[in-house]
This record gives C-alpha cells, structure tokens and sequence, in this order.
C-alpha cells in the first residue's frame, strides 16, 4: 500500500505516488488494484539488462583508469 511505502520516508503520499508512476511507466514495477489497496511488485528483469550493460564499461573503465594511474605514478624519466 502506498502509506506503507511512504511510512519510513519523509514524503508526502502524493510524492510516493508520482514517484511509483515513473516507476511503473519505465516497467520496473507492476501494480495490481484491488478496491483501494495498490499492490506494487518489483521487476528486476530490466534492472539485470541495465547491470550486463554497464559491465563491460565497468571492466573497460578500471582497467583505462589502472594504466593512467600507473603512468601517473611512474618515474618522469622512466616515460
């Protein structure tokens, strides 16, 4: 429910509602309805997708950021 979510943050129902709109208009979760109680449901899948992504940048990113470290740290004359 959406007064449960809201609970342990320091925003107003309203905000959290907005804030499971975006959520759930990107597909990250899903809301069932039934009467007036809202249940939301994680969808990992598309947050594993983004993950694999950034993986391989990951592995370009520290191994690019380890050789400029080194070469920053080397001896001047040893260049």
């Amino acid at each position: 429910m959406i007064g449960e979510l809201a609970k342990p943050f320091d925003i107003t129902r309203v905000a959290v509602s907005k804030h499971l709109r975006v959520l759930e208009q990107a597909q990250l979760i899903s809301r069932a309805i039934d009467g007036r109680v809202h249940r939301c449901t994680l969808r990992a899948q598309p947050l594993r997708e983004v993950e694999q992504w950034l993986a391989g940048y990951r592995a370009f990113w520290t191994q690019n950021l380890e050789a400029l470290a080194h070469f920053v740290e080397s001896d001047p004359h040893e260049r």
